[in-house]
């Protein structure tokens, strides 16, 4: 029996968080409750792993509790089958290593990060002022012909500081975003990025060489090798930087996909009310209360089965 692609995220969460060492008492019962839950559960652990036993292995002591959890919590159909295609062949140990080559979450050098919850401001070298939302990690790179931003995950804000003579660049996989002096937000998923123009211009390369003007009011989706959309910006796509999550006609698995990044453990959707609709506005840092509000006004249940497993599932 192969576990599902919603059971080996899960196990991969337990797993990277157990790793780290510092897993407190409510976290060890919830991960004991979680996989006496299923039978399933213990299934994909023992394939996965060898066995809790490889969670003592000393090359996995030494990965950050933050990085490992940051790489593999948001989901990723990719990444889903890379892991799924691992099972019963690789250790936890190979397994964590190729995942840290794979996905990039091994940190370089200069790079700036948040942590879960975390949302931080940075004011760069040259005075252009950086936002970062939870979950994210970019790496600096100015030199004398340009200002580059490498957006390795997550979502950033950025007030562009004005020099003509270095242009200011934003890169992840799919392309390039070039400016002078703007106000913009780049929000990078594994399978494209989306650009928000809040302020003047960027020009737009994909990695594939495909061109785009955006200007301020508008929202552009690429990936490496074309054009996917632009169109309105709904104009709320910066709320998060005050702490909001703001929904205008949107499937609950994105607002879902949005706490994942603000709360640790599992945060379970059930695929029978991923697609519902809803509008409204939540508070980012307070997920509990946020997920309280989806459970009133949606035909959902929530589940806390303990404040590290929260499942979300249809009502009955």
């Amino acid at each position: 029996m192969r576990p599902d692609e919603t059971l080996i995220d899960e196990a991969a969460q337990w797993m990277a968080l157990l790793q780290s060492g510092d897993v407190s008492l409510q976290e060890r019962a919830a991960f004991d409750a979680w996989r006496a839950a299923d039978p399933r559960h213990q299934q994909i652990i023992e394939q996965m792993g060898g066995g809790l036993n490889l969670l003592r292995h000393a090359n996995l002591r030494g990965l950050p509790r933050e990085s490992v959890l940051h790489s593999l919590n948001a989901p990723s159909s990719s990444r889903r089958r890379f892991i799924s295609g691992s099972l019963s062949v690789l250790g936890l140990a190979v397994l964590a290593g190729l995942l840290g080559r794979r996905y990039g979450w091994l940190p370089e050098a200069g790079e700036l990060s948040t942590g879960t919850g975390e949302r931080r401001e940075f004011t760069l070298e040259d005075g252009s002022t950086l936002m970062l939302n939870a979950r994210s990690r970019v790496v600096p790179r100015f030199d004398s012909a340009e200002r580059l931003l490498a957006l390795r995950s997550g979502e950033l804000l950025v007030d562009v500081a004005k020099n003509p003579a270095r242009p200011f660049v934003v890169e992840t996989e799919h392309g390039r975003m070039r400016a002078l002096g703007t106000k913009f937000l780049v929000q990078r998923a594994e399978d494209s990025t989306r650009l928000v123009m809040l302020h003047s211009q960027v020009e737009v390369v994909t990695a594939g060489g495909a061109r785009q003007v955006v200007e301020a009011g508008e929202s552009l989706l690429f990936n490496e090798r074309e054009i996917l959309a632009l169109e309105r910006s709904k104009g709320q796509e910066s709320a998060w930087v005050q702490g909001r999550l703001e929904v205008r006609d949107r499937p609950l698995s994105e607002v879902i996909d949005s706490l994942r990044s603000y709360r640790r453990g599992i945060l379970h959707l059930s695929p029978e009310v991923a697609g519902l609709r809803l509008s409204g506005l939540y508070p980012l840092d307070d997920s509990d209360r946020t997920l309280q509000l989806l459970e009133r006004s949606l035909p959902i249940r929530v589940t806390w089965h303990n404040p590290y497993w929260v499942s979300i599932e249809a009502r009955l």
